[in-house]
């Protein structure tokens, strides 16, 4: 085990540049690298959703939804890690999660964008803000439970990620080499599940190689309502760093299946009451992802401290 993450986490070049700047001791007494390190399969579904319905979680928010044609240009993603430092600095650490987000700017400066093409829903806008609004996760299939914890723990204490505390039941598998499946359950209840053809199998796929690094602000996890979510992250601004090669083709009814239950409260039926329809997919294979210190965290200057 230790021999495959040097290969992924030391020796990889890329992520040379980002080395270790802080640590933290989480409350299960487990010390975890500051930048996070992670690598990954992934599939995003971008899609549409109801502005009313998602307006519904904002009431005590100072942010609101970017909109296309009026939507809310929801992300689903589905992501399968393979190595990160979510655990133990000797194992892997594998888990499986999946998210929904979607940009926001301040409610001051709501912003509305022409809808043009299933592209127009992979927002790029300098002034947005990328909001993670709802995370769940699992085990891996080759793993155990101590990374997906270890993920949802520091995920909450460091950067305030709305994890859910306790663990999904999910899967992410390639089938024939031309699809992949991803089922999910949580606290004993059906919540979503997609097949889809991968879109580099496709003959309109286009491939988008992508380095990038957002500003040292520009993540932002929800305050959050006790009352609707059950408990309450804090709020977090924080940057990332990503590496990835994409392959984007639209969504085809006739290839691709999305199902959304109602049965569980924190991730499904919220997503299912905004109406999400999908409208592009994505795939890769090579994520690579760096995590930063939140920029809310302050060291004082001399001249600032105390007498």
């Amino acid at each position: 085990m230790t021999n495959l993450q040097q290969v992924h986490k030391v020796t990889d070049e890329w992520f040379h540049k980002w080395p270790q700047t802080d640590s933290y001791r989480a409350s299960d007494g487990c010390v975890y690298r500051i930048p996070i390190r992670l690598t990954s399969t992934n599939v995003v579904i971008y899609g549409s959703a109801n502005l009313d319905e998602v307006l519904k979680e904002f009431e005590h928010e100072r942010y609101r939804p970017i909109t296309v044609g009026n939507k809310v240009p929801v992300q689903i993603w589905f992501n399968n890690f393979i190595d990160t430092d979510c655990g133990p600095a000797d194992r892997l650490n594998p888990y499986i999660e999946t998210w929904y987000s979607f940009p926001v700017t301040p409610k001051s400066k709501p912003l509305d964008l022409p809808y043009e093409t299933p592209f127009s829903y992979n927002v790029i806008e300098p002034n947005a803000l990328i909001w993670v609004h709802r995370v769940i996760c699992g085990v891996a299939r080759d793993g155990d439970h101590r990374a997906a914890q270890a993920a949802i723990l520091s995920g909450r204490e460091v950067w305030g990620f709305p994890k859910h505390p306790a663990l999904a039941d999910l899967s992410f598998n390639y089938q024939n080499n031309d699809c992949i499946e991803f089922v999910g359950a949580h606290l004993d209840r059906r919540v979503i599940s997609m097949c889809i053809t991968l879109p580099e199998s496709t003959n309109e796929h286009v491939t988008v190689p992508v380095e990038a690094q957002t500003g040292p602000d520009t993540c932002l996890t929800p305050q959050q309502n006790p009352f609707v979510a059950g408990f309450i992250p804090k709020q977090t601004r924080y940057g990332q760093a990503f590496s990835a090669t994409m392959h984007f083709s639209t969504w085809d009814l006739n290839t691709d299946t999305l199902i959304i239950h109602n049965e569980e409260h924190h991730y499904g039926a919220l997503l299912k009451s905004w109406e999400f329809e999908p409208a592009l997919k994505m795939h890769c294979k090579d994520l690579r992802i760096v995590a930063f210190k939140p920029s809310g965290w302050d060291t004082p200057s001399s001249d600032h401290q105390d007498n």
